[in-house]
């Protein structure tokens, strides 16, 4: 039996699982996950996805783990190593319009924004950090999680309560069933701290 051929978003640049690559320039909010769920986030706005010479040229803010530390930078990046991207998804624009209007007041007195990008929660074969106690009940600034699936959760909040993860306003990047990528919009999201891998803050300095 022929097996059924996934279409996938026209937003989706590059899926290493659907070997999926749509070379191009690109501009707008772009997430570029590379493989394992511990190696870099880069939040972009510009992206060219060559194939002669093959190689990925980004600007934008790169966010990753080093010797169970969290670092983020922004910076540019060629990378000619395909194999070392999971996938590549540009956010749609109404989405983006959506999180953006949902936003809360940067001066809004209760919520909790730390100057340099943290990292609070970590489950991995190397590292395991825990920060969670210090923050809980507490609301958090510009959480970004990333599921053992390797799905990202990007919210605008982060309450935590009891081990119990509440997102507001995200937008929530994952595969179906099938394993075809796609991206979506929540007011809020709560899951269970088991399903994430690992939760981060991003900070002032990257804003």
């Amino acid at each position: 039996m022929n097996e059924l051929k996934i279409e996938q978003s026209p937003y989706v640049i590059i899926d290493k699982i659907q070997k999926l690559k749509r070379f191009g320039e690109y501009s707008g909010g772009i997430l570029t996950k590379l493989i394992g769920s511990t190696k870099s986030l880069i939040f972009s706005e510009k992206l060219i996805l060559s194939e002669d010479p093959p190689n990925l040229f980004v600007k934008g803010l790169h966010v990753w783990f080093k010797n169970g530390e969290i670092q983020s930078k922004e910076s540019e990046s060629i990378i000619t190593d395909f194999d070392e991207i999971d996938y590549i998804i540009q956010l749609k624009p109404e989405l983006i319009k959506e999180f953006d209007s949902a936003r809360f007041s940067a001066h809004y007195p209760h919520i909790v924004r730390f100057l340099h990008t943290a990292c609070l929660y970590l489950d991995a074969d190397s590292f395991k950090i825990d920060h969670l106690e210090f923050v809980t009940g507490e609301i958090l600034n510009r959480p970004v999680g990333i599921t053992h699936d390797n799905g990202i959760i990007l919210g605008d909040r982060l309450v935590i309560d009891d081990k119990r993860l509440i997102f507001y306003d995200c937008i929530l990047i994952g595969r179906e069933e099938r394993g075809k990528l796609n991206q979506s919009y929540e007011h809020f999201l709560t899951i269970p701290l088991k399903f994430l891998s690992s939760l981060i803050l991003l900070g002032n300095e990257n804003f």
